[in-house]
């Protein structure tokens, strides 16, 4: 073999080489790397779609779990019966004239069998059809009751909605409660809803606050419920909307006149009695924004202290306090603010005038006030009676060792009532017939009369016939005898020197007051 074929058949062999070896090389290495990574991109791409699959599987969980809050209860009946309660006070609190009709229906098959099903013969929800009829409605009814209809946070829809004129030929404006409103809602119960006794979720909020009796007791009375505040969890309505252009823009009877500007009335000057309470002033407020209005009065502090005056938030009255001053006047600042941050101005003089001095012409009836009887017992106590023969009113007297019980009894058809008791033998002789008005301690009690000492010793309820100063009429107040059987009663009324000596009196069995 030449050298020139040797060369070529090296040539030969090293393309040999080559070939079989890049063919090896693609069979054993690059295929298997490439079907290993087409393998794991389709892995990925499978992971991909399960998380994507996952989200979406969660998200729709969620919102499942927020379908069975916002759902009716699982009860059929319980919730048919609760969701027409909640539509009739829907509508009270819209206003809507008495006489209105709420009719619950049962869901045609035809319906039911347009609802999507979990399996064969498993709806995913359950229909509640109610119409609703309001005759002699206005465009207020209209608004306020849808405004609380999508604020109520259930699954529920307005399928058919009219409302018709009753009077097509009256003139616009003429009447406005005009109306008669027709209406078709439905409300659902999604498969696996709570089973819950009341039409809206109690919040968690409630056992928060009141322990869990608070909320079992709640969540077990269908009537709890009713007073809820729904939690909109889903809003339909525009966040910040007035929805009162409905009214304004009234498209049955013209458009609503706008509503007068915030006014306070001016309030009359106010006179007040020395040391009498004041009728409340009422402040009056009318227009925009008054409902709402939040009121302030203050005064320059001649007749009233700084901040003594006080505002009712309801009614808005001030509240006067009681003056001791004899005379003078006062000027009280009003400030109104509405409901929406106009603010009204107004005064008035309070002027105080000095208490009138009624004279008091009731009789005294002193001599038809008597002792009648002082008894002792053998076991030591005694007792008394005192009968008041103008005002059929009867004193009794219980003495048990130092215990001392006086009783008032009246008489209404000669059955006799007790009044008042006292057990520290304060003897208080007073009606509301007459002036005479005294008030005794009962020192001690003698065999035909009792000790007492005045409570009150005035000028004007000097002793007149009846108990005199003791131990002789007309004699300075002395120690009781230590003779006196039950002296013990109140100790020793002199013993000592006191700045002022009390004034004793006897008052004997038959003797007037």
């Amino acid at each position: 073999m030449t050298p020139r074929e040797q060369k070529l058949a090296l040539i030969l062999i090293g393309i040999m080489v080559l070939g079989v070896g890049g063919a090896g090389g693609y069979l054993l290495v690059w295929s298997p790397l490439e079907k290993q990574r087409e393998a794991e991109l389709a892995l990925q791409t499978e992971i991909a779609d399960l998380e994507t699959n996952e989200r979406a599987q969660l998200a729709n969980a969620k919102k499942l779990a927020n379908a069975r809050t916002r759902s009716l209860p699982a009860d059929l009946d319980l919730a048919r019966n609760e969701y027409v309660v909640a539509l009739g006070r829907l509508l009270d609190a819209a206003g809507a004239p008495k006489g209105y009709t709420i009719s619950a229906k049962q869901e045609s098959s035809t319906n039911s069998k347009q609802v999507p099903e979990i399996s064969k013969g498993k709806p995913v929800y359950t229909r509640i059809v109610c119409t609703v009829q309001v005759k002699k409605a206005d465009m207020w009814v209209v608004k306020d009751f849808l405004k609380g209809y999508y604020d109520l946070g259930l699954l529920h829809q307005i399928t058919h909605f009219s409302i018709k004129k009753e009077d097509e030929g009256a003139k616009n404006g003429a009447k406005r409660n005009d109306l008669t409103v027709d209406l078709t809602t439905e409300a659902i119960i999604v498969d696996g809803a709570e089973n819950r006794r009341t039409l809206l979720r109690i919040p968690n909020a409630y056992g928060a606050a009141g322990g869990g009796g608070l909320y079992a007791a709640m969540t077990s009375q269908k009537e709890y419920g009713r007073g809820i505040t729904p939690q909109v969890l889903s809003s339909v309505l525009a966040k910040g909307r007035d929805y009162s252009l409905i009214v304004l823009k009234d498209p049955f009877n013209g458009p609503l006149a706008p509503p007068p500007p915030f006014k306070l009335s001016s309030i009359r000057d106010v006179k007040v009695v020395q040391d009498e309470r004041p009728s409340p002033v009422k402040v009056s407020v009318s227009g925009e924004g008054a409902q709402g209005t939040k009121v302030t009065a203050t005064a320059s502090g001649k007749v009233f202290a700084e901040g003594a005056l006080k505002v009712d938030p309801k009614t808005l009255a001030i509240e006067l306090p009681k003056t001791s001053a004899s005379e003078g006047t006062e000027t009280v600042s009003v400030v109104a603010v509405s409901a929406d941050g106009k603010v009204e101005k107004t005064s008035f003089k309070v002027t105080v005038e000095a208490a009138k001095v009624v004279e008091d012409r009731r009789p005294e009836v002193d001599g038809a006030i008597i002792l009648t009887m002082v008894t002792f017992r053998s076991d030591g106590t005694a007792s008394a009676a005192i009968r008041d023969a103008a005002n059929r009113q009867r004193y009794e007297i219980e003495v048990n060792g130092k215990k001392v019980l006086v009783s008032k009894f009246y008489y209404i058809k000669d059955k006799k009532k007790e009044d008042d008791t006292d057990a520290h033998g304060v003897l208080t002789i007073s009606d509301d017939n007459s002036k005479t008005k005294r008030t005794f301690k009962i020192v001690a009690v003698e065999n035909d009369a009792l000790v007492l000492e005045d409570q009150k010793p005035t000028a004007a309820a000097k002793p007149k016939s009846g108990p005199t100063n003791w131990p002789g009429k007309g004699g300075a107040p002395a120690k009781p005898s230590a003779t006196n059987p039950i002296s013990a009663i109140a100790g020793n009324m002199a013993a000592g020197v006191a700045p002022a000596p009390p004034k004793l009196y006897r008052w004997t069995v038959g003797s007037p007051f």
